[in-house]
């Protein structure tokens, strides 16, 4: 009866932490992700302007059109030195605004500070960082094999706890 009981007790305790552990892994990333879509940036306006950031990061070209008839702009991310900074194209993107779209990404310099120089028309334009979808959608696939695991065991410990009438 003891070895079920430390058996009982050790299976209960694992599906706790999986369970944990699936919660954790799912909040993480959304977090992070959330706090650099609330970061709103650096407005650019119609003269270039050079911005101080973290190196090595994602950081993405904003147009936003307010009024939903259409905008054309061209944008230049140039380093400190006055290199060209690659922009890219970003894929596949989420956005809590029917109006702001991410047109570009680009990485920020290793120093940090870059000079991003903008022509838009009928549109206002932002830089700022940008969430890390992938990490999102990693980390949800990793919680829900988690959390699964964890549900299963918890089960289990239910089922042969009350077929054993163990009161831990």
């Amino acid at each position: 009866m003891a070895q079920g009981r430390i058996s009982s007790k050790l299976l209960g305790w694992s599906a706790l932490v999986l369970l944990l552990a699936a919660a954790v892994t799912f909040v993480a990333p959304i977090t992070l992700f959330i706090l650099a879509a609330a970061d709103n940036g650096v407005g650019v306006a119609d003269a270039p302007i050079t911005v101080d950031a973290p190196g090595h990061q994602t950081w993405g070209i904003y147009f936003n059109d307010a009024d939903n008839s259409g905008y054309s702009g061209y944008c230049s991310v140039n380093d400190s030195a006055g290199r060209p900074v690659e922009i890219r194209d970003p894929g596949a993107t989420v956005s809590s605004s029917d109006t702001e779209m991410l047109d570009h990404v680009f990485t920020t310099p290793e120093g940090g500070s870059f000079t991003v120089d903008c022509q838009a028309e009928d549109a206002s334009v932002r830089v700022g960082p940008v969430g890390n979808l992938p990490s999102v959608l990693i980390g949800a696939v990793i919680a829900a094999g988690l959390g699964l695991v964890g549900l299963g065991l918890g089960i289990h410990w239910l089922i042969s706890k009350d077929s054993r009438g163990i009161s831990d």
